[in-house]
């Protein structure tokens, strides 16, 4: 997926997922593992997955913020987190939705 099309098309994927928490986290990692395999084969980039991320993250909702917490863990391993995916990480670890937060939490940044 690229560009907006693909933007909105992972919106209403996360939507289609509403009230499914268990199915959306699956999905997500789905998604995170597809996204993973065309990056290794250069399919992608990463400021538009950044910004499908922000758009699914600021929607407060369950399924978008699983989906954006998969995702820009993708990305920040991509990227070796580089400052705007550890912000986004910052700001899904603030998420209004529990789930959502304990997720973003459970990714690790650096190892010592």
């Amino acid at each position: 997926m690229s560009g907006r099309s693909g933007n909105a098309a992972l919106v209403r994927l996360a939507r289609l997922h509403d009230g499914r928490p268990v199915l959306a986290s699956r999905t997500a990692q789905t998604l995170a593992t597809r996204i993973t395999y065309a990056h290794r084969h250069g399919i992608g980039d990463t400021d538009t997955l950044l910004t499908v991320v922000a758009r699914l993250g600021a929607t407060g909702e369950t399924a978008e913020g699983l989906f954006a917490t998969a995702l820009t863990a993708t990305g920040g391993a991509r990227t070796e987190w580089s400052g705007p995916w550890r912000t986004q990480l910052r700001l899904l670890r603030q998420h209004p939705v529990p789930d959502v937060r304990d997720a973003a939490y459970a990714e690790v940044t650096a190892h010592e």
